[in-house]
């Protein structure tokens, strides 16, 4: 047994007199004048504004094999990525995202749609879960520019516009905000939560801190189409991973370029816009 032992350390010997593979360099500093450089390779190209589109998911029952037993959520969503705008670099489009997106599982006020006429739970509209599942499913490549299937949501949550939603860590994230000497007595908290500044409701440059969704708004996000990047890192930023994507992105890509935080009717907040639009409602 003892020869095993050193056998084993001889190996160790061996391995560590391998020629050493060397660590990337830290790509957080070159990642930001990256994208500062792709901002200014397209400023010079008109600005125009490419329209809009309803933020929509396609849900399907989560299979199996996303589901840990203990699952919250028990269904999956896709989202609708933005169109390809190839060579609409510095344009400008916005996605309409309607507020029950922003719901969850801590929210105990019942979406605005929740149940239809007579009642009847309508489970394709639950706002209960979504923003959480779109934390979780962080289908973001890149950090700050982002490919263009990448979900916006998320990446406004990743660049650090708007607080996310983690389920059971959102304590824990709240206590960071406010200070651990607050937590104890209630009416600190809730005086703290009072004097925090309302946020406003037109966001043109990242915030300090992420915003908090102003409760009653639908939140219009405005994305800054930009090309393809040779590469996309993925970093760990306001509590979630983007992913990486290493080589040849066949799409553009996206910043998010400022949030506006809205009251749309019922009506409109479900209206695809435009001519197509106009035309499916007839």
């Amino acid at each position: 047994h003892h020869h095993h032992h050193h056998h084993h350390h001889h190996h160790h010997d061996a391995a560590r007199a391998a020629p050493a593979v060397p660590l990337p360099a830290p790509r957080q500093p070159s990642l930001t004048v990256l994208s500062q450089d792709v901002l200014t390779q397209c400023a010079d190209r008109p600005r125009k504004h490419l329209g809009s589109q309803l933020y929509s998911t396609e849900v399907d029952i989560a299979s199996a094999s996303e589901l840990s037993a203990d699952a919250t959520i028990k269904f999956s969503s896709k989202f609708k990525p933005i169109p390809y705008f190839e060579g609409k670099e510095n344009c400008t489009f916005t996605l309409r995202v309607p507020r029950y997106y922003f719901g969850s599982s801590a929210d105990d006020s019942p979406g605005d749609l929740e149940t239809e006429e007579g009642g009847h739970e309508r489970p394709e509209r639950s706002p209960n879960y979504s923003f959480e599942e779109i934390c979780r499913r962080r289908e973001i490549w890149g950090t700050d520019i982002y490919t263009d299937d990448s979900d916006p949501i998320a990446a406004a949550v990743h660049a650090g516009w708007i607080q996310g939603a983690f389920g059971d860590l959102d304590e824990d994230i709240r206590q960071l905000r406010v200070g651990p000497n607050q937590s104890n007595d209630v009416n600190d908290t809730s005086d703290a939560i009072a004097d925090a500044p309302a946020t406003p409701l037109a966001v043109t440059a990242v915030p300090l801190k992420p915003l908090p969704i102003p409760v009653g708004h639908d939140a219009h996000i405005t994305l800054l189409i930009l090309p393809p990047l040779t590469q996309y890192a993925s970093t760990h930023r306001h509590h979630m991973h983007s992913r990486p994507w290493p080589s040849h992105h066949d799409g553009m890509s996206f910043a998010i370029h400022r949030i506006d935080f809205v009251r749309e009717g019922p009506i409109a907040r479900f209206a695809e816009r435009g001519a197509k639009a106009r035309k499916a409602r007839i």
